[in-house]
């Protein structure tokens, strides 16, 4: 099939054969298998219901797969978004109504993300702070499954729930705990050949369905699912409440974002091809303000994307071939579906919850530097104890702390600030014959290849100094290739330093023109004279020389 009339829906494929289509089609329905039980236990999670979870998983997987920019990426139920999702209705929202606001409101920040070019910098997050949050939301998921595999209802924060557990373990219902166990245990040995045969959580959710129909009946079930497909409808919600929901919207678009993105990554590695990111992050705002219309659960990246990839999914076929399947379950499966134990569920997630926490950093935590375990044991903490939206503000101010720690270190090392001596500058015809030959009345600053907010206090101090001591002062920047605003003024308080002290001169040299740019736009320049601004060192001591000498003779 010839698809170069359908650039949008096959982007940088020419054709479009049999083979694609198989590769597709089985990866869709792979992927398909294993995000089926995942969304659905991620709308119980949630607080939206299993319901919520599948008609989530409809919209996300279509729209965010056909305007996606990422070949072989599946969209679908995320538990970072679920996470945040399940705080929303604990926290801010009073109906269903206003939870499913949060999802639209979050689709379309990250819509504007997309518009404005903001998706690629969604990748600067730095990994210690993903590594606090993975962390984080793996042991949240981990107490909460917790509790629903005793036969109780998760509650809303980690510390909520850990208070639920003494009375959930005594009041546990021993058939849901027996199933959790079996279905965990499936879970962990369903690997290698056996793996190549079906997906494990697919296993575990048919295998627990059946143990439950059949000796595990007093496990409590998902209940019912409507068998229809849902109207889209928009909440009238108040400006009282959009103005508190613009926090958590912000929190599930961003970290939708991130996590979609960073797995795009790993996809593009499979695929050979190349993701686009404000593109694919446009996408998923689409197909969360689609499942927010619908009543959904809003998400992100689908824990079946690298099923999906390694299949031979490469374009949006694939993500219609999940919706299909997620449709079928609704329209066609829903009595069986209301009929899985939500033990099985838990069992399912117990699993994913173990394997999205980072053991190999938490592992080696003593040996990492002290400013990335800060980092990644602040998010971590506030995740678990205080509040995901503070965990995203606090832990990016924490890194940005950090990495400004870091950046001082590296850009202070690489400043010298050294005396010239006379012989080095001056020619030996200007020697006189009693000069002192280790006399140095200039000093020389020679910038690292960036100089920012970081260094920029440090580098004043270090410098300061030695401006008040020498008679001529020589600031080489032929390394420097960046300057921000900061340390922009910084240097423009030593140049006024260096220009006012009496009987004292100021070259600069070696200014590309970025940096001069920045400097001569921030007035920094204003004090000096333009034939005091040279190209290099060599043309500085064409201006140093006479100076030297007159200073010499007015002595």
């Amino acid at each position: 099939m010839n698809v170069r009339r359908w650039p949008f829906f096959f982007p940088r494929q020419l054709s479009y054969g049999l083979a694609d289509l198989r590769g597709d089609v089985f990866g869709g329905i792979t992927a398909g298998s294993i995000a089926l039980p995942a969304a659905i236990g991620y709308g119980v999670i949630s607080g939206l219901g299993p319901t919520a979870g599948l008609y989530g998983a409809v919209a996300v997987s279509f729209f965010a797969g056909v305007f996606g920019g990422t070949r072989g990426l599946i969209s679908g139920p995320n538990i970072l978004v679920t996470l945040v999702m399940a705080a929303v209705v604990a926290e801010y929202a009073a109906t269903i109504e206003e939870a499913v606001t949060v999802a639209i409101l979050a689709g379309l920040i990250q819509m504007a993300f997309g518009l404005l070019g903001l998706g690629r910098y969604a990748l600067y997050l730095p990994s210690s702070l993903t590594s606090g949050f993975f962390s984080g939301f793996g042991v949240l998921l981990l107490i909460k499954q917790g509790l629903l595999a005793l036969g109780s209802s998760p509650a809303g924060s980690a510390v909520d729930n850990l208070k639920a557990l003494p009375s959930a373990m005594a009041d546990a219902n021993h058939y849901a705990l027996a199933l959790a166990v079996i279905c965990v245990a499936l879970g962990l040995a369903w690997r290698g050949r056996l793996a190549r045969l079906a997906p494990a959580p697919f296993v575990v959710l048919v295998a627990g369905t059946v143990l439950g129909v059949l000796w595990f009946r007093d496990a409590p079930a998902i209940g019912n699912i409507p068998q229809s497909l849902p109207v889209p409808e928009l909440p009238a919600i108040s400006l009282e409440f959009l103005l508190r929901a613009v926090q958590p919207a912000f929190a599930m678009a961003l970290l939708s974002s991130v996590s979609t993105l960073m797995v795009a990554l790993h996809v593009d590695t499979i695929t050979g091809t190349q993701h686009r990111p404000n593109r694919e992050t446009m996408a998923q705002g689409i197909g969360n303000v689609a499942a927010g219309l619908v009543g959904g659960l809003p998400g992100g990246i689908s824990p079946g994307t690298l099923v999906n990839a390694y299949s031979g999914g490469r374009t949006p076929v694939a993500s219609v071939t999940v919706t299909a399947l997620f449709l079928i379950v609704i329209l066609v499966l829903a009595p069986v579906a209301e009929r899985v134990p939500l033990a099985v569920l838990a069992g399912i997630l117990i699993i994913n919850g173990w394997s999205y926490i980072d053991w190999r950093s938490i592992t080696r935590i003593h040996r990492i530097p002290r400013s990335f375990a800060l980092v990644m044991l602040v998010t971590f903490c506030l995740i678990l104890f205080v509040d995901i939206n503070a965990a995203i503000v606090i832990g990016l101010v924490v890194a940005g702390l950090a990495g400004a720690r870091r950046q001082e270190t590296l850009e202070v090392k690489s400043l010298v600030s050294v005396p010239l001596l006379d012989r080095a500058v001056l020619e030996e015809a200007d020697m006189e014959d009693d000069a002192d030959p280790f006399q140095a009345r200039t000093g020389l600053v020679v910038f690292p290849d960036r100089v920012t907010v970081a260094s920029a206090r440090e580098v004043g101090r270090i410098v300061r100094p030695d401006i008040r001591r020498q008679q001529v002062m020589v600031f080489d920047m032929s390394r420097t290739e960046y300057v921000d605003d900061s340390a922009a003024m910084i240097i423009g308080d030593l140049i006024r330093i260096a220009t006012s002290l009496r009987g004292r001169a100021f070259i600069i040299s070696g200014l590309t023109d970025d940096v001069a740019d920045t400097l001569y736009s921030l007035g920094v320049l204003d004090r000096v004279p333009r034939e005091h601004v040279v190209a290099d060192m060599e043309e500085a001591k064409q201006i140093i020389r006479p100076l030297l000498q007159e200073k010499k003779e007015a002595q």
